[in-house]
């Protein structure tokens, strides 16, 4: 039986690292039976790696409005080339985590009836893989990610107005389940927790394997477990206003990315900082107390809470005016060395170009010296033979 594994998320729950993997170790996995196609159609400004994009992709016509003729083309289109991919492989792998925000919180409720009705045409079995990270946990990646990235949704929220209304992220496990389940089956749903302490073997990358069938071997190639690095300290807090320049260009909004992520990564001991203090974390889980219980339960056969509901070493990140201070200057700086190397480098392709340009003339100018006098180069032309 041919066969769709759908990795659908959940945000921030290694996503990137996972499609890195499979498309380094494609000739693999192709060895094995599984595909992991990149599709030949590409998203701008989405990565080629996400390949299930075109099942959360959201499409707007010039006036900003939902364009549903060209989000059903790009269904269709991406339906045909996985039926196709089907003829030469028995297991397809797509993965993209946008899924699972936007059928659930963006409208695209009927995607799960429309991938039915296709599995039951084309005689293939649908297995979703979602991936859970503890709520308080995701919150804090997911609006660090947001601040991180700039022009979206979010991107200029602050972190006190986002935990107040944050109804753009789903993070109610146990509903959107039940969803999935109507459609595929309970028994099609494989669901994961994310964190070392839940992983096999401590892996993702195992783990994922595990769970599509898969045991991992040391042929697998892993060139960098960490694909997104996190803004710590004072960095998110410096983006989100930057990110409310107007008129700020995606250069602008890259080039200030770059000197944040190199700051944070400068200074990894502040990833054990949190955004929660021990008691708000305890407190903002028992919104999700219940409905985890039930998924741990009913996914895993075991009536205990689904994550490990220790907060005992949460440290909340203080802010305080004298470090502010400093990291403004350290970002100002850091900007300001990158933005004279770039003018250094500009420099010297620009006197590459001018040696360039002065040879040229040079020949155009020895070229016209000729044909103004051809009789002239050919007697000279001739005496030389002569000589010889």
């Amino acid at each position: 039986m041919k066969t769709l594994y759908l990795h659908i998320g959940t945000p921030k729950t290694g996503t990137t690292s996972l499609q890195h993997f499979c498309t380094e170790n494609a000739e693999l996995l192709q060895e094995k039976g599984y595909c992991y196609p990149i599709f030949p159609h590409k998203f701008r400004q989405t990565n080629i790696m996400r390949n299930a994009f075109f099942l959360s992709v959201k499409c707007y016509d010039e006036n900003r409005e939902a364009d549903l003729v060209e989000e059903e083309r790009m269904f269709r289109q991406g339906m045909d080339f996985v039926i196709d991919t089907f003829r030469k492989y028995d297991k397809v792998i797509l993965s993209d985590e946008a899924i699972w925000n936007v059928v659930f919180r963006r409208g695209k409720d009927d995607l799960w009836t429309k991938l039915r009705k296709e599995a039951e045409k084309n005689n293939f079995t649908i297995k979703v893989i979602v991936y859970f990270r503890r709520q308080d946990s995701l919150a804090i990646s997911w609006w660090k990610q947001k601040i991180k990235v700039g022009q979206r949704l979010y991107s200029r929220t602050t972190w006190e107005n986002f935990i107040e209304n944050s109804s753009r992220l789903e993070m109610n496990y146990y509903e959107p389940l039940k969803v999935i389940e109507k459609e595929i089956g309970q028994e099609n749903i494989i669901v994961r927790r994310f964190g070392r302490e839940y992983f096999k073997n401590g892996s993702i990358f195992e783990d994922f394997l595990d769970a599509i069938g898969l045991k991992y071997s040391s042929k697998f190639v892993i060139t960098e477990e960490q694909r997104n690095t996190a803004l710590v300290g004072n960095t998110p807090e410096i983006k989100r206003i930057l990110n409310g320049i107007p008129g700020l260009t995606h250069r602008d909004n890259v080039f200030f990315r770059r000197i944040l992520v190199g700051m944070s990564d400068e200074t990894p001991e502040l990833n054990k900082k949190t955004l929660f203090s021990s008691e708000e974390a305890q407190q903002f889980m028992e919104r999700y107390k219940d409905g985890n219980r039930k998924v741990m339960k009913e996914y895993f056969g075991k009536d205990e809470d689904l994550f490990r509901m220790d907060f005992s070493n949460y440290d909340k990140w203080i802010q305080t005016e004298e470090e502010m201070e400093k990291d403004i200057i350290r970002f100002t700086g850091k900007a300001l060395i990158n933005l004279r190397n770039e003018n250094t480098e500009l420099k010297k392709q620009v006197n590459e170009l001018e040696e360039v340009l002065s040879e040229q003339r040079r020949e155009i100018e020895e070229m016209k010296q000729k044909l103004d006098n051809p009789l002239g180069n050919i007697m000279s032309s001739l005496k030389r033979k002569k000589r010889k």
